[in-house]
């Protein structure tokens, strides 16, 4: 057995993902709290102490929209990796990839916070969301293909998992040529949509399966 075949079977794969689940824990905890930096009073508030808070609500919803479909995509990173039992190099890089638009996300969120009515602040918001979300499925994907989920994860289950991981980057990735056609605040408006869709399509699934079944 050479140098490489020992590192490989010793150090590129394994089935320890306490360190990897910590430190994704850690990024998306960071960037979460990074949201709400930007959100200050102005520094002369000479139109009167009201009229500064109503500068900061735009600012705020950006922050609360982050803050919420992080929260989601975070929690569907949770339950994909306790599903997820072993490891090698190429899911975690692209775990890492992920964690770096997950890092990433508190600029454009910044950026669609003073400037939303912009079609450019509302594409890049857009694509960083997507980029999150389909490497995540990405990462479902490979770890099926990979053979890198538990035993008791068939093939009913990966495919209930992987329409619940389409929704939220679905909708955002649409969001941009609704933005480009319609305005950027039409294209925010479809945002809404994707937090209910993200909870009934599975539901929709699951029902029309069982009934493929019967």
């Amino acid at each position: 057995m050479t140098t490489l075949d020992r590192y490989r079977a010793r150090l590129a794969h394994g089935d320890n993902l306490e360190r990897t689940s910590f430190f994704s824990d850690a990024v998306f905890a960071i960037a979460m709290t990074l949201l709400v930096i930007e959100l200050h009073l102005p520094e002369s508030i000479d139109a009167g102490f009201d009229a500064a808070l109503l500068t900061l609500v735009p600012g705020y919803l950006t922050f609360v929209l982050s803050f919420v479909v992080v929260g989601m995509i975070w929690m569907s990173h949770h339950r994909k990796f306790s599903a997820i039992v072993r490891y090698d190099q190429g899911l975690l890089r692209l775990n890492l990839l992920m964690l770096l638009f997950v890092a990433s996300l508190p600029l454009p969120t910044a950026i669609l916070g003073t400037h939303g009515d912009q079609v450019g602040a509302v594409v890049v918001y857009a694509l960083t969301i997507a980029a999150i979300g389909f490497l995540l499925t990405g990462i479902w994907l490979y770890a099926w293909h990979r053979g890198l989920l538990a035993d008791g994860v068939d093939e009913a289950l990966f495919r209930m998992v992987l329409v619940q991981s389409f929704p939220i980057p679905g909708f955002f990735l649409l969001s941009v040529p609704v933005a480009l056609l319609a305005g950027p605040n039409a294209a925010q408006l479809s945002w809404l949509l994707a937090i209910p869709a993200s909870a009934l399509l599975p539901r929709i699934y699951g029902r029309r399966t069982e009934a493929w079944a019967a």
